[in-house]
């Protein structure tokens, strides 16, 4: 009876410290959880797709540190935006993650929403944005299938390929984030999977404690990786313990750990560590006085931390697509004959390694994934648009003489584009897609 008691008022006073908790995070409403708060309550459960957009919502989001802010607003069909389909009308379809949905920017400046009205084939199209965060290619198809069977008049579906649908950088890879196509693959196997995601999604919907409880819980996981990989690096470079990592030198700089000593060597590390010389300043150096006042000359040097490669593999070289990726890509395919729509893959330069190296006619390495994802699709003969000669307006000068270069095209340690990027991506595309317009 004793124990009976202890244990009802133990559940008691849990409860209450649960409620005194919720009603704590609510009143102080900390911009960082609020942030993550409203981003939670502008997606709802799919039970095909696992997350959606909730329909009918609206938001305005503020980054927690600043880096966007802008109106979230969505259609009765769960569609980023509140213009809905206009019956009959020929329309076009944006399909893709974060970048397509427009993480970022406001409702009217993502780049699915400036290619409202765009004409093909003589007639305007209205654009439609399906994107949702987080999809990789099992969610993009069931999404395109989802919502192509409730609208009439589809001419064209624009398929951004993500790198993190089947690859994934070195020096995220190394923090245990896996490409999306490698969870969906693993979460496939596992009959259990939808029926506690359904779960955790409502309880954290419902609640702040409990979402501000799993967000810990995925930031410890991070930290912990990241604090691994660290003092890994550090007992490599000092000789001590071979961890056997083959850190990239981008996972270099976003580590900061070390980067330049020379690894194995016990000495060599004590000495790099602790008796660096002092860097003379260059007095030699061949800046101009006009490129001091304005700014570096376009294409924008390559910046320390990226390391190109003279020229790009060929692709016998590169591992074939992920089975599961294959699957998917060809179910898009095949539905795209089905319906009667064209399906046109995008691939837009969302990793600015990329960038810096091909405007100074080097590659990179992370751009791999667009050889192998376009070869796919070109062998099935589905043409892909890329976007790499275009990069070369991300550098110059606005109407009011102010520089601006590729790092402005791009939100800071966050990696989708920012409004000027989002103009960047229309304009683009619209070129693109109307010298294209007979192929379409």
């Amino acid at each position: 009876m004793d124990f009976a008691k202890k244990s009802f008022f133990g559940l008691v006073f849990l409860i209450f410290i649960f409620l005194g908790t919720e009603a704590g995070l609510v009143l102080l409403r900390s911009p960082s959880l609020q942030y993550y708060r409203d981003l939670k309550l502008i997606h709802s459960f799919h039970p095909d797709y696992y997350v959606s957009l909730e329909p009918g919502e609206s938001k305005y989001v503020s980054h927690f540190a600043g880096k966007w802010e802008g109106q979230f607003s969505i259609n009765s069909l769960g569609l980023r935006g509140k213009e809905e389909p206009i019956p009959g009308k020929p329309k076009l379809l944006c399909l893709g993650d974060s970048l397509v949905m427009g993480f970022g920017v406001g409702d009217s400046d993502t780049f699915c929403q400036l290619l409202d009205g765009i004409e093909l084939k003589g007639e305007a199209r209205q654009a439609l944005n399906l994107g949702v965060d987080a999809y990789g290619s099992r969610g993009s198809y069931y999404r395109l299938k989802d919502i192509s069977a409730k609208l009439d008049n589809v001419k064209e579906v624009l398929f951004f390929i993500s790198p993190n649908d089947f690859d994934m950088p070195e020096a995220l890879a190394k923090k245990g984030i896996l490409p999306d196509d490698q969870t969906d693959a693993i979460r496939e196997k596992d009959p259990n999977y939808a029926r506690n995601f359904k779960l955790q999604f409502i309880l954290t919907r419902i609640s702040y404690t409990l979402q501000a409880l799993k967000l810990a819980y995925e930031q410890i996981q991070v930290t912990f990786a990241v604090t691994k990989l660290s003092v890994c690096k550090e007992l490599d470079s000092a000789g001590i313990y071979k961890c056997g990592l083959l850190v990239s030198a981008d996972a270099d700089a976003d580590l900061q750990s070390g980067s330049n000593r020379p690894s194995g060597n016990l000495v060599s590390y004590l000495e790099s560590s602790f008796f660096r010389t002092v860097k003379k300043p260059n007095c030699d150096s061949d800046i101009t006085p006009t490129s001091a006042v304005f700014g570096a000359m376009c294409p924008e040097p390559v910046p320390a931390h990226v390391t190109c490669v003279d020229s790009a593999p060929s692709i016998e070289t590169l591992p074939a697509l992920p089975e599961l990726t294959q699957e998917y890509y060809q179910k898009m395919i095949d539905l795209a004959k089905k319906r009667g729509f064209k399906l046109v893959p995008v691939i837009l330069p969302i990793q600015i390694e990329e960038i810096y190296c091909y405007n100074n006619g080097k590659y990179h390495p992370l751009e791999n994934y667009a050889t192998r994802a376009s070869t796919f699709f070109e062998k099935r003969g589905v043409n892909v648009l890329r976007f790499k000669k275009e990069t070369a307006s991300m550098c110059g000068f606005d109407r009011n003489g102010k520089k601006f270069g590729i790092l402005d095209h791009y939100i800071p340690e966050d990696g989708h584009f920012t409004k000027r990027g989002n103009i960047w991506a229309a304009d683009s595309l619209k070129a693109k897609l109307k010298e294209t317009d007979l192929a379409l």
